[in-house]
């Protein structure tokens, strides 16, 4: 080691800036198996191992959200809503239908309220099924 490093590991300060140093920490991510071919053709393409290709372009890209806040308010409300309908169903199940069938009647009754305010929100993008005609409940 040189006079300086010796010095700072000597005070027990840090080593210099132009050292590298360990990863401290190990992140494990999941990705499907067709992401996963992506990334390692690409990481092949740039010449990289995959976990460099993936760091590298954690580090240096930029994440674009396509949502605004009122789409992500009304599927926020939508998924409380499934819910909400999901412990209904089960209570169903145990205590019989007719119990909470007011219960249900009143979550698909707002549900149809979410979807039309989705719909005068968004005129011109309609998920799949939106601008079918509705059976009356």
């Amino acid at each position: 080691m040189t006079s300086i490093q010796e010095q700072s590991r000597k005070k027990g300060g840090r080593p210099p800036t132009g050292r590298v140093r360990k990863l401290s920490k190990s992140v494990t991510v999941k990705f499907s198996k067709p992401s996963y071919e992506a990334l390692r053709l690409r990481a092949r393409k740039a010449n990289r191992k995959l976990a460099e290709y993936i760091r590298e372009s954690a580090l240096n890209g930029e994440v674009a959200s396509g949502h605004n806040a009122e789409t992500i308010a009304i599927a926020k409300n939508l998924i409380g809503m499934a819910n909400n309908l999901n412990q209904l169903t089960k209570l169903s199940h145990q205590k019989g239908f007719h119990e909470t069938h007011v219960y249900v009647v009143d979550l698909l009754r707002r549900l149809k309220e979410i979807l039309g305010e989705y719909r005068q929100a968004s005129p011109k993008s309609k998920p799949c099924g939106i601008g079918r005609k509705e059976d009356a409940t």
